[in-house]
């Protein structure tokens, strides 16, 4: 994935298609929000249920994460939990900057 900020500086993701709602997610639900990301990770590291955000749902079982959009039931991918958390760390540190 590639992490960059647009002409009006607002963090964006270029993802290849298999981690295109994870792009999404992090664009859409945690945005610039340095805190709830953080929470997020807190919350994937100790828990398995659901997390409800802007535009999607994140589901957390003991192997994957499941992002499912919630206006469009076909948008839906799942991840490891090493990737989701991965990806999520990337974004905390790119934000930050």
């Amino acid at each position: 994935m590639k992490l960059y900020r647009d002409e009006q500086n607002i963090p964006r993701v270029e993802a290849e298609p298999e981690f295109a709602i994870l792009a999404e997610f992090l664009e859409d639900d945690i945005q610039s929000d340095k805190v709830s990301a953080i929470e997020l990770l807190n919350f994937l590291e100790k828990k398995r249920g659901e997390r409800v955000g802007n535009a999607f749902c994140a589901t957390f079982d003991d192997q994957n994460v499941t992002i499912e959009c919630l206006f469009d039931d076909s948008k839906a991918q799942s991840y490891t939990r090493n990737i989701f958390f991965q990806a999520v760390e990337a974004w905390i540190v790119f934000i930050n900057d």
